[in-house]
């Protein structure tokens, strides 16, 4: 039986082997009727060659002409059957041999056949690879492309079909977000940006100020993990419900909502699409032209270099592509000029000639990028920002709170990540792109080789990567002192209290860093535990110097450095070595005396505060809410007590930012409570190895550096003093011991809310230390009631009466400074009247 042919033919107006012969172009277009070349030619800026599939049907005529013969010839078979639809996947394959990345996509003609009976496609045989669908083909990269062929209707006879492939610098499909693109409306995205990480940032609410819950404005969502709190304490918040996904970026025709800076110079583009995805909304909205970043109106995020919190790094990326991004201190004056605003937190109102001049602006088709940020510190403007969206009539408002996450986030629960996009609404906003980070990205299971080319203190240096890259390295796991001018925390340093002599011990840190590792070149590797990056954009890094040195090692040992308590898998291994510098007094440890530390806040105890508690369950409560929920509960029995709130976390404290606690006897009355249900001399020891650390509302070491001073003041009995220490892993050495020859080698173990499960080895050492007179204190929160579950097996291996409930206690009219959230109370129980005493009263 005599079977249909098809010969689909190519062409160019540039000559066989080019669409066009140079590096840099606008559009170009191939003309059906002629040829071109499957070629090598690195000045071609594309090429066209079999692909591995089908490639078989393609033929290169004496070199100079391609064609797909459909028609046996060569290839397999001799030629299509009848009213039959055929697909040919990676029958060919288009590379980019230019020097930028280009959007190709094709057409056919043909008197046969109708347009949608043939047509070359990507990867979806249903959809044709036509301007609306044009892919980007990076530089030195190849995409598949097939052929559909529907023979219906058609006579035995054979066909010549026309294409042109057409290549161009920019998407030709200009369609509005959710109106088509790669892919349209509805289409999956078939490479998306990576996921985006959301430093500080608060949430979108509707016109309302209510849950935004319209999906077809969300652009982004946090992860389904995500919760929010008001985090400045005002009780402005809105609370998103759970079951909620959170949304963080919301459009409104060509008003853009980002809840935080979102694309500051600090965060990590190497390891997420954050500027990927804000090109593509430029690229989508404003096309070319200026983009203004205001900075009349106090804003902190500047557009040149501000240490990181600036737009440097993301404006300059627009410039290479083709924007101009520029600053402005006179935003009304400079509107005409502009296509583009950029308006981040401002601490300053625009006046109402300003909010008119901005809506003339929208209205005549202005887009305009709107930043906020979360209310921790109070450092949000949500005020200032909602003005301007209710005189835009906005569909989504600003949320005055923060967004957390413990399950998916970049280190610490602050800094959520997602890829929760709304892929079906807005697809053309989220193909993967070249990006700031995208030649040098790093993977925190590498180890790279690099050249310290400077070294700033003895915690920071900046090393250079083989292409060039040069990054600051945040030298995991240690703290050394500060130099220059920059403040220093004494209480975290145990034991000193001179600091002239500490800052002088700053200096020959960074001396001993110098001759260490200035010039050297250096393995860097990352902790699995810490993520590649901290909160101001460097590198969280291990240096091991070619003789096998560990730096953050050696520095610990010569008593140059402290361990910073943090959820580094190695921590305990890097406190033991502190420990050992500290009792030799090597270094700066030199300086230390706990036992000399001055008694600080140990009065009687009159009023407590709760941060953020939840009611607890027990037969013994000694201290409730004015309206008599129960805030504390002891098992002397069991050794055990449960404490609503973190009542020592230190950020309350005058000399770190907060209201101040004096007034509170939060430190005798937490140290009483120990000693009440344990019967263990030592340490007090901080469990810190479940994500406590960075996470809001939960303790680590480094979070309670005031109550360790406090405990330094404290000789009871034989003791000189009561030290502080942290632990990650109860189980085993290295690091503190919670048992030594079955005796507690501890007073106490503290574990406040964990944001993963405990295993069984660890419950059962924290049961057998409890069986031996050590007390556990357990200390809960309202912040994430969903992570308290992870106390029940414990409470079940203790057998104690004592537990958690997922009620939040608050109180209007009795709180710290204003915030309900923050109970104040007096109401204590007289049967326990030893818990509100001095801890030490006799010194008093």
């Amino acid at each position: 039986m005599k079977r249909r042919t098809l010969i689909l033919g190519f062409g160019t107006a540039a000559g066989a082997g080019a669409i066009v012969g140079t590096g840099a172009f606008s559009t170009a277009s191939a003309e059906r009727q002629m040829t071109v070349r499957v070629v090598d030619d690195a000045s071609s800026f594309l090429a066209l060659e079999p692909g591995e599939q089908n490639g078989a049907h393609v033929s290169n005529e004496d070199g100079e002409a391609v064609s797909i013969d459909f028609g046996g010839g060569d290839a397999e078979g001799d030629g299509l059957g009848v009213d039959t639809a055929y697909t040919f996947d990676d029958t060919l394959r288009i590379r980019n041999q230019g020097t930028e990345s280009v959007f190709v996509w094709t057409s056919t003609e043909s008197d046969a056949f109708d347009g949608d009976d043939v047509y070359l496609y990507h990867e979806d045989s249903e959809a044709p690879l036509s301007d609306a669908r044009a892919i980007e083909v990076d530089v030195g990269t190849e995409i598949p492309v097939g052929v559909f062929v529907d023979t219906t209707g058609l006579e035995t006879d054979a066909y010549d079909v026309g294409v042109t492939i057409q290549a161009a610098a920019d998407d030709p499909n200009g369609d509005a977000p959710g109106e088509g693109g790669d892919g349209e409306e509805g289409e999956p995205v078939s490479d998306p940006i990576p996921a985006v990480a959301l430093d500080s940032v608060s949430s979108l609410l509707d016109a309302n100020e209510e849950p935004l819950t319209d999906d077809s404005v969300v652009a982004i969502w946090a992860e389904s993990t995500a919760y929010n709190g008001d985090e400045d304490g005002n009780g402005d918040a809105v609370d998103y419900p759970g079951g909620t996904d959170i949304p963080v970026v919301a459009l409104d025709g060509t008003v853009v909502g980002l809840t935080g800076p979102f694309a500051a110079t600090d965060t990590d583009f190497g390891a997420y699409g954050n500027e990927e995805f804000l090109h593509n909304v430029y690229d989508e909205l404003v096309g070319s032209g200026t983009v203004l970043h205001d900075e009349g109106h106090g804003q902190y995020y500047t557009r040149s270099s501000n240490g990181g919190d600036d737009f440097q790094a993301v404006g300059d990326y627009l410039e290479d592509g083709g924007y101009t991004y520029e600053a402005t201190t006179d935003l009304e004056s400079d509107l005409d000029d502009a296509a583009a605003v950029v308006i981040t937190s401002p601490s300053d109102a625009f006046t109402d000639g300003e909010l008119a001049a901005l809506s003339s602006f929208v209205d005549d088709g202005g887009v305009l990028f709107l930043h906020d940020q979360s209310d921790h510190n109070n450092f949000d403007e949500t005020t200032n920002l909602n003005e301007i969206a209710d005189e835009l009539a906005l569909s989504f408002r600003f949320n005055d709170d923060q967004v957390y996450d413990d399950q998916n986030n970049d280190g610490v629960e602050f800094v959520p990540t997602t890829s929760n996009f709304n892929l079906e609404e807005y697809p053309q906003l989220f193909p993967n792109r070249e990006g700031l980070g995208s030649e040098s990205k790093l993977s925190p299971s590498e180890q790279y080789e690099v050249d310290v080319v400077e070294v700033a203190d003895g915690d920071t240096a900046d090393v250079q990567f083989e292409d060039g890259t040069v990054e600051t390295v945040r030298i995991l796991g240690i703290d050394t002192p500060e130099t220059g001018n920059t403040s220093e925390r004494f209480a975290e340093w145990e034991g000193i209290e001179d600091g002239e002599a500490l800052r002088d011990k700053a200096d020959a840190a960074t001396d001993y860093a110098v001759d260490l590792l200035d010039g050297e070149t250096v393995t860097l590797s990352f902790d699995e535990n810490e993520g590649l990056r901290g909160n101001y954009g460097r590198l969280l890094g291990v240096l091991d110097l070619p003789d096998g040195t560990r730096y953050n090692e050696a520095v610990l040992e010569d008593g140059h450095a402290r361990v910073y308590d943090s959820g580094l898998e190695a921590h305990d291994e890097l406190r033991d070595l502190e420990a050992d510098a500290r009792a030799a007094g090597r270094g700066l440890w030199e300086l230390s005396d706990p036992a000399a530390t001055p008694e600080i806040g140990d009065e009687p105890v009159e009023a407590l505060f709760f941060p953020e508690p939840v009611e607890v369950t027990g037969n013994d409560v000694p201290v409730r809410s004015e309206s008599g929920e129960p805030l504390v509960a002891l098992d002397a029995d069991a050794n055990v007590a449960v404490v609503g709130g973190p009542l020592v976390e230190e950020n309350f404290e005058s000399d770190e930012g907060g209201p101040g606690i004096d007034e509170f006897g939060v430190y005798p009355f937490l140290t009483n409570v120990i000693d009440a249900v344990g019967s263990a001399t030592g340490p007090v020891l901080v469990e810190g190895g479940h994500g406590q650390f960075g996470a809001d509302y939960a303790l680590s070491a480094e979070d309670v550096a005031h109550y360790m001073r406090y405990l330094e003041g404290q000789a009871p009995g034989d003791e000189e003093f009561i030290g502080l220490e942290a632990v990650n892993d109860v189980t085993s050495d290295p690091g503190p011991d919670l048992l030594e020859n079955g005796e507690p080698a501890a007073r106490a173990l503290v574990l406040s809310r964990p944001t993963t499960e405990l295993t069984a080895a660890e419950r059962s050492a924290i049961s057998d230390f409890a069986d031996a007179g050590g007390a556990v204190l357990l200390i809960g929160t309202a912040a994430n009631t969903g992570a308290l579950e992870y106390f029940d097996p414990l409470l079940d291996d203790l057998e104690t009466d004592v537990g958690f409930t997922d009620t939040a206690v608050t109180d209007a009219s009795n709180s710290l400074d204003g915030d309900s959230s923050i109970p104040t109370t007096t109401n204590f129980d007289d049967a326990f009247v030893e818990l509100f005493t001095a801890f030490t009263p006799d010194s008093s």
